[in-house]
């Protein structure tokens, strides 16, 4: 029998606000985006800011000079982050999908090009937002251009980063820098070196491509022939100056350059 709410008994009238508010729990624990965790929500925190920690560390731990070493690299970073795990960069750095990647960082790497220093800080300490497996960090570091020139360029640089961690994990899926003043003056630093410096520029990359791509990878007949496109290309992707790492540019094959001793793929965006 069909009945009105304003016929129905007091009864029936509490027991339909009841089956009411127990049908919005459901609904909204099936729209939630955050599944439920057999681990407890204080201790799982906990463990994802000592992955934030360890991630550092990593990156700390290595000094300008220090040779770096890529299996020790991935030995560290692997037990932090998920097999799928991604990082995707501002200004036409674009999105990588290897833990070898995140090796262009270091000034060995780079051939002196830039090094940065996570520990100096100037004074300013590092900041967390959390939103659910998202979590923000801010930091300030210092970032020399040419470190092992006498005298380098210090540039500070305050980094805003979102780490999103898989669902009930304490191991990271996604890393995400976001845009800001200070992070578009290092990449303009980075994108002039490429530009106008001679050993940091064209010449740098065809050099290692003489080195690493061989075979087939292999894009150019010889070293004058590489030098002679490479330098022919615009200084930044054509219609895109906003992403200068971007497209078939000086600063895309600098950046790909750097990649090339770890993965030879990236041969393949050099030519």
């Amino acid at each position: 029998e069909n009945r009105s709410l304003a016929t129905a008994s007091p009864w029936e009238l509490i027991m339909w606000k009841v089956g009411y508010f127990l049908s919005c729990i459901a609904v909204a624990r099936s729209f939630s985006s955050l599944p439920s965790c057999s681990s407890d929500e204080a201790e799982l925190t906990d463990k994802r800011l000592q992955t934030l920690a360890a991630f550092n560390s990593v990156y700390t731990s290595f000094g300008a000079s220090d040779v770096f070493n890529l299996e020790s690299f991935i030995s560290e970073l692997g037990p932090l982050v998920t097999p799928e795990f991604s990082i995707t960069a501002p200004y036409g750095g674009g999105s990588y999908d290897a833990v070898e990647d995140l090796a262009l960082q270091f000034s060995s790497v780079n051939v002196g090009l830039s090094s940065f220093n996570l520990s100096d800080t100037g004074g300013v300490l590092p900041a967390v937002s959390i939103d659910g497996d998202a979590y923000t960090t801010k930091q300030n570091f210092a970032a020399n251009f040419f470190p092992t020139v006498t005298p380098s360029l210090r540039l500070p640089i305050q980094s805003e980063v979102v780490v999103t961690f898989a669902p009930c994990s304490e191991k990271i899926a996604l890393y995400r820098f976001l845009r800001n003043p200070s992070v578009e003056v290092w990449f303009r630093t980075w994108s002039w070196s490429a530009i106008h410096s001679t050993y940091q520029g064209m010449f740098d990359v065809c050099a290692y491509h003489e080195k690493y791509c061989t075979g087939d990878y292999q894009q150019y007949d010889n070293f004058t022939s590489c030098l002679a496109y490479l330098t022919a290309l615009p200084d930044v992707p054509v219609g895109c100056p906003w992403a200068p790492l971007a497209g078939s540019s000086k600063v895309c094959k600098l950046k790909h350059k750097q990649l090339v001793p770890f993965q030879p793929k990236h041969c393949y965006h050099m030519g």
